[in-house]
């Protein structure tokens, strides 16, 4: 725990930093799907596919959803995440961010709803390369911390290719994704 604790710390530091003569900033308007992987305990490890987005209500307030399928040899499973959140410009590259979410499971063998409180940070590190950091945690039966940490290259303004590495208690998920910003 304390090497994630610090691993964390140190890689939401290094976001902060601005980096000079990029002009790119955060987009808070986008649709992206692609496919997704889980890794779980006991030799869980479904694969499927996700649609998630983010659009922006104002300058700081922001709706966000993501809908997963994914089977297995022993279940099939759907996830869904509906919320909010407010988010913070710290310089032209870099927005910080906190949210809400309710979170739902539907598996062949569990149905269950629960929460999500997430934090984390958006930044350009290039023109054409934005990276995130979040640190959040999930109350579905039992609480669990998340950490999820990601990167996207952009292809153009509105077009961009990524991928995203989420660590969690029961499972790891990894996810690669087209994004299309409106």
């Amino acid at each position: 725990m304390k090497n994630t604790v610090f691993l964390t710390s140190a890689a939401l530091a290094f976001l902060f930093v601005p980096v000079p003569g990029t002009a790119a900033t955060p987009d808070w308007r986008y649709l992206e799907g692609g496919y997704l992987s889980y890794d779980g305990d006991g030799g869980f490890d479904p694969d499927g596919l996700q649609i998630n987005g983010k659009y922006s209500l104002d300058k700081h307030f922001y709706l966000n959803g993501e809908y997963g399928w994914a089977e297995s040899r022993s279940a099939d499973f759907t996830t869904l995440t509906l919320g909010g959140g407010y988010r913070l410009r710290l310089n032209p590259t870099t927005d910080v961010y906190v949210g809400a979410n309710f979170e739902r499971i539907d598996s062949d063998y569990y149905d269950n709803n629960g929460y999500s409180l997430v934090g984390g940070v958006r930044s350009f590190i290039t023109p054409d390369i934005e990276v995130n950091g979040e640190l959040g945690y999930l109350d579905i039966d039992e609480g669990d911390m998340t950490f999820k940490a990601g990167a996207y290259y952009y292809l153009n303004p509105q077009l961009a290719v990524g991928a995203n590495y989420e660590l969690m208690d029961d499972a790891d998920v990894f996810q690669l994704s087209g994004r299309y910003v409106f």
